[in-house]
């Protein structure tokens, strides 16, 4: 939200789990105007990254 409001693009993208299975997110920020920036970022990141899996597996009780 604050990137919102100053105007600077933000997109935040799965960059993985942690060991219990939680989604950790990865937030690429840049200054204003700078949309197209931002974007090629994530690409980037996610073609070098590769297939993740579509769920985390569940905690085991």
């Amino acid at each position: 939200m604050p990137w919102n409001i100053s105007e600077q693009p933000a997109i935040s993208i799965n960059c993985g789990f942690s060991s219990t299975g939680m989604p950790i997110g990865h937030q690429i920020i840049a200054p204003r105007f700078a949309d197209l920036t931002v974007l090629k970022m994530a690409t980037t990141y996610e073609v070098l990254r590769g297939s993740m899996p579509r769920w985390p597996q569940a905690p085991s009780t």
